[in-house]
């Protein structure tokens, strides 16, 4: 009995490692960060033959993380203005992608299964998504919640005084599309369908959103904001697990960075 409760914590217990090394590497604890990570990979080769594909997510993401941000060190060697170079580092995203979709592949999992059309009539609780007071269709709950997010984002957007040059609307398009696309492949496409395959829905919703609330500590956010992140990303992933697809989760995401960039909290240097 004693055993068949540790073996169903084990699930549970990588998740909570992946946040603590999310939260070392944010903190620039590199090291203890990869020794959290190696640690669970050494513990379960002895403990478990079985859902040892997340430990290596795990290292593998932050493996990914640590070239991205040496790829972004390199960045800024090359002879374009700062917004340029924004966009430039939202791609190099790729590359922890590559290396999840790599690991993926090496244990015999569809990489991306969410890369399909999405079933817009589903339906998304509210307000705990699986059970609430009121239903929607997926396709109307998007439309909603993007016009709410207009909302809250509407005085600072009118208030900004944005010149709507050739460079802010590079950036403007070019960043909100680029991250929405990267963001949405590694958290929903690759590190939710790992999740979902370790603990099921509920856990690998509320796990994928706070990890991936998590990760914008880095970027500067307050811990506040990164919790506000965490709480959409909540919901990225929620519309993605009903829907069966990363697209809508996507949409939202580049709307999103639409009103993120024309209000000023993501800022433009041109």
């Amino acid at each position: 009995m004693k055993t068949a409760y540790v073996t169903k914590s084990f699930p549970y217990l990588q998740l909570c490692i992946f946040i603590a090394a999310i939260l070392l590497f944010q903190y620039k604890l590199f090291a203890f960060a990869f020794m959290l990570s190696f640690g669970l990979i050494i513990f379960l080769l002895f403990i478990s033959k079985r859902e040892r594909v997340f430990s290596w997510i795990i290292a593998g993401y932050l493996t990914g993380s640590l070239l991205f941000l040496y790829g972004d060190k390199l960045l800024d060697a090359l002879p374009f203005q700062h917004s340029i170079l924004m966009i430039f580092n939202r791609i190099l995203l790729l590359i922890p992608i590559i290396l999840l979709v790599y690991i993926s592949k090496k244990f015999n999992k569809t990489a991306i299964p969410f890369w399909r059309k999405p079933d817009w009539n589903s339906h998304i609780f509210f307000p705990f998504i699986w059970s609430g007071f009121h239903s929607l269709k997926i396709k109307y709950f998007l439309l909603i919640a993007i016009m709410i997010n207009f909302a809250s984002f509407a005085y600072s957007i009118f208030s900004a005084e944005n010149s709507l040059t050739r460079d802010f609307l590079i950036f403007l398009i070019g960043f909100s599309i680029i991250n929405g696309m990267m963001e949405e492949l590694l958290w929903r496409g690759i590190i939710l369908s790992r999740m979902l395959e370790l603990s099921g829905e509920k856990a690998a919703v509320l796990f994928s959103g706070l990890a991936f609330g998590f990760s914008h500590i880095m970027l500067g956010y307050s811990f506040i904001s990164c919790l506000l992140f965490a709480f959409g990303g909540v919901f990225y992933a929620a519309i993605t697990v009903k829907s069966r697809s990363i697209f809508p989760a996507v949409i939202w995401h580049i709307a999103m960075n639409l009103f993120m960039i024309l209000s000023g909290f993501i800022p433009f240097s041109g």
